[in-house]
């Protein structure tokens, strides 16, 4: 008898273990891939959150450097007008 027989046998049998839990345990190869597939999403969306916020950032700083950008802001943003100031809406239909 071969003295590494033993060793062989219990190592193809840690190896089909192994390929079992792989293909039949909670955490397959599918899986694997579905949840790698979704990290990338959510990381994407992520870093675009981030560059929406930068951008954010940047906006609120130059509305609190500048009452004239920050009017200018309210009206093309929100539509505010002055106390003097009305707005005329033209209807396209004649």
């Amino acid at each position: 008898m071969d003295p590494m027989l033993p060793g062989r046998v219990l190592a193809g049998l840690c190896i089909a273990v192994l390929c079992m839990g792989v293909v039949r345990g909670q955490y397959t190869m599918k899986n694997y891939f579905e949840l790698k597939k979704s990290y990338e999403t959510l990381k994407s969306a992520v870093d675009g959150l981030k560059e929406q916020n930068e951008k954010l950032a940047v906006e609120i700083e130059n509305i609190a450097a500048s009452p004239d950008y920050a009017r200018k802001v309210m009206r093309d943003k929100y539509h505010v007008t002055d106390d003097d100031e009305e707005i005329i809406i033209v209807d396209g239909k004649e």
